[in-house]
């Protein structure tokens, strides 16, 4: 059985979150998003981005946001991240927001996302809400089992060419 530990994005995790960001969204966004931006998507691109992540990470504390990653005990390697923090929308269903929550897929299933999401969200924040890739049913299944619902809000992200779907827990 795996054992996995949660901690706060340090530097010199940037290699090996940027690694995991790209094959996590190759493996689960195929059919999804728009599949050329997705099949240019390299691990440099992405190690550039966590790099500022991660440079800005103690301003981005002070304004309540929390990234989390979690490691493999067994090989020190990065399987998933979360970023929660509060809502970047106008009039949001509640004062918190998962930003994001990627899993390497062979990790499915092992309550790492769970322990991922509780953490970026915060133990003591029972309201809060996501968006979704509508076509994503594993992910809104997840979502479900774990006290959210959709509430019929859906939007178009430009940049993705992806439609999404908000989910709200209470």
């Amino acid at each position: 059985m795996r054992s996995y530990s949660i901690r706060d994005i340090r530097p010199g995790d940037e290699q090996q979150i940027g690694t995991a960001h790209v094959a996590i969204w190759k493996a689960t966004y195929a059919g999804m998003i728009n599949g050329a931006k997705l099949d240019a998507m390299r691990p440099a691109h992405r190690i550039e981005r966590w790099q500022q992540i991660i440079a800005h990470r103690d301003e981005s504390s002070a304004r309540g946001v929390r990234t989390r990653c979690a490691v493999d005990v067994g090989d020190s390697r990065i399987v998933g991240f979360a970023t929660g923090g509060p809502p970047r929308d106008e009039n949001p269903p509640a004062h918190r927001e998962l930003w994001s929550l990627n899993v390497l897929p062979e990790h499915h299933g092992t309550g790492i996302a769970l322990a991922l999401m509780n953490d970026a969200l915060g133990e003591d924040t029972p309201a809060a809400y996501l968006w979704v890739a509508a076509a994503n049913e594993r992910a809104i299944a997840f979502y479900r089992k774990n006290g959210f619902e959709l509430d019929g809000e859906a939007r178009f992200d430009p940049t993705w060419e992806c439609h999404e779907a908000r989910m709200v827990r209470v």
